[in-house]
């Protein structure tokens, strides 16, 4: 995820969607509190764009659409309005506006020093509360670790975490992988 960065002026919900929509800049909302967001770095963009463009080219014909950080996911049992680095939508009624939805398959986030434990803590257990997603992916981009979160049929969350270049990044979900070696090539580690 790209690094937040606190607004001090609580604003209601309607004002929020409202600036969102009018404004360059974008932000996380969470119970009236913006936080904006800033840019990521070069290897955090180089990894999100080479697992987005393997999930373009393998969901093609599909109704499942992959989302980078622009569009907006809305975590209604928390009051929370986040950018996810990457999801996958696959349901037609998950989609609550043109630059929103309310459900999501699969939520990907590239780690970075600032908000690391924020993607792991609170994020996540707002995260899981999104009723359909299956995985929750946290791809680290200073070292070659990947982190996956399945949920399962009877609700239980499974971890896998994946350090060799051999290991593969495989969305469950979706039916699709990606060779970590591949992902992380010339990423410096």
């Amino acid at each position: 995820m790209m690094q937040a960065v606190k607004k001090e002026r609580f604003i209601n919900i309607d004002e929020y969607l409202a600036a969102e929509r009018g404004g360059s800049e974008k932000h996380e909302w969470y119970k009236g509190e913006c936080f904006a967001m800033a840019g990521g770095t070069r290897w955090h963009n180089i990894l999100s764009s080479r697992i987005v463009t393997a999930l373009v080219e393998h969901l093609d014909g599909t109704p499942c659409t992959p989302y980078m950080a622009d569009f907006r996911l809305s975590i209604e049992a928390h009051q929370h309005y986040v950018y996810p680095d990457i999801m996958v939508v696959c349901k037609e009624s998950s989609y609550v506006a043109d630059d929103m939805a309310n459900n999501a398959e699969i939520v990907l986030e590239v780690l970075s020093k600032g908000t690391e434990s924020y993607d792991r803590g609170q994020k996540f257990l707002h995260y899981q509360s999104v009723p359909l997603l299956r995985e929750y992916i946290l791809v680290s981009q200073d070292a070659m670790q990947v982190e996956i979160y399945r949920r399962r049929e009877d609700g239980r969350w499974e971890y896998q975490r994946l350090t060799r270049p051999s290991d593969s990044l495989f969305f469950e979900t979706i039916d699709c992988s990606i060779v970590l070696e591949k992902l992380y090539s010339s990423i410096p580690l």
